[in-house]
This record gives structure tokens, C-alpha cells and sequence, in this order.
């Protein structure tokens, strides 16, 4: 990537627009989780392609919206597709949209204004804001209400948003946001929601 900081707004734009495109193809039922599963597979193709080749309009993206330094190319969107595609089919329609549209608006609102307006870091991670964690809770909640009730998007934004803004390691394996945010939110609006029955 071009930039210096892999917080771009560009990238973040990106990242919205995915999510927003996925949301609207699930809702309107103009993909199913094969389809899904194939672009996954076809774009992890391209992503170890692009490993030993200049594919033209994979490397524009690479260069102008991937991080630096990454060992697979391509690698957050294989990620938030994986996201998307195991929410989709491990929760309810209904807790599966309110957990990708977490995972489509709290992390890039969440890093947008924290790098634009924060001043407060968080205590668990010091590249990270406290505004920044607070406006992605608050802006992915009211979008996640489109889909669950209040308490679910609540509850469930909150936690993702929590774990967004901490370090999870595996076997020395960091687990990438687009993993942990629409599972840990989806995970706990069914936890409420089966609660609350």
C-alpha cells in the first residue's frame, strides 16, 4: 500500500462498501452461502496467485487498500468474507444480518474516529481510542436495530467492540477483527436472546 498508515479512509470506505453490498445480496436473496463460499475460494486463489504474479486489477487493490508487511495478500478481505460467510450460516438470518452490519460499520467508524478525534487511548491497546471504540458501538448498533431488537444490538456491539480492541492470540496466530467481530456479536445476541426467552 502507498500510505504509510494502514488506517486509511479509502480502506475504510472499502471495507463499509463490501459489507454493504454482501448485506444488501443476503437480504434481497441474490447469493446463497455457496456462492459466497466460491468468490472465498476463488479469491483465495487470486490471493496466492498474486503471491508470484502482477494480476492488474487485483494488484491495483493490493497496492492501494492492502496493509503492508502481510504474509497473504488479500488477506483482511479473505478474512471478512470468512467472517461473513461463518455468521451467515452458524447464527439466524436475523442475528447473522445484525452481526455483519457490526462487522461492516464498527470497525472502520471505530478506527476513523478514533485516528481523527480521539485523545483518550484504551488502556488494552495504546494504538487504539476510546472515542473511536465508543462511536463504532454506537453508529453499528442503531444499524444493527434495523435487524434485531434494541437489546440484542446492544449487547451484541458492545462485547464485538470490546474484543475489537483487544489482542487475541492463538499459537502465536493473531485472530483478525474480521473473524472475531460479527462471531463474538452474533454469538452473543443469540446468548441474550436465548436468555431473555
Amino acid at each position: 500500500m502507498n500510505n504509510k498508515n494502514h488506517l486509511n479512509p479509502e480502506r475504510q470506505i472499502l471495507h463499509i462498501l463490501f459489507g454493504i453490498i454482501f448485506l444488501t445480496l443476503i437480504i434481497y436473496n441474490l447469493i446463497t452461502p455457496l456462492i459466497l463460499f466460491i468468490i472465498l475460494v476463488f479469491s483465495g486463489i487470486l490471493s496466492f496467485l498474486s503471491l508470484k504474479f502482477k494480476l492488474p486489477i487485483v494488484n491495483f487493490f493490493l497496492k492501494n487498500f492492502e496493509r503492508q508487511n502481510v504474509e497473504l495478500p488479500g488477506k483482511a478481505f479473505l478474512l471478512f468474507l470468512a467472517g461473513i460467510l461463518l455468521t451467515w450460516k452458524l447464527f439466524p438470518l436475523d442475528i447473522a444480518l445484525a452481526s455483519i452490519t457490526i462487522l461492516t460499520f464498527a470497525d472502520p467508524i471505530s478506527h476513523f474516529i478514533g485516528k481523527n478525534f480521539g485523545k483518550t487511548k484504551d488502556f488494552l491497546d495504546k494504538k487504539k481510542n476510546i472515542e473511536g471504540h465508543i462511536a463504532g458501538f454506537l453508529l453499528s448498533s442503531l444499524l444493527a436495530m434495523f435487524f434485531v431488537p434494541p437489546c440484542l444490538a446492544l449487547s451484541g456491539s458492545l462485547i464485538a467492540m470490546f474484543f475489537e480492541s483487544i489482542i487475541i492470540e492463538v499459537q502465536k496466530i493473531r485472530l483478525d477483527d474480521n473473524l472475531t467481530i460479527p462471531l463474538v456479536a452474533g454469538t452473543i445476541m443469540l446468548l441474550v436472546r436465548m436468555f431473555l426467552r
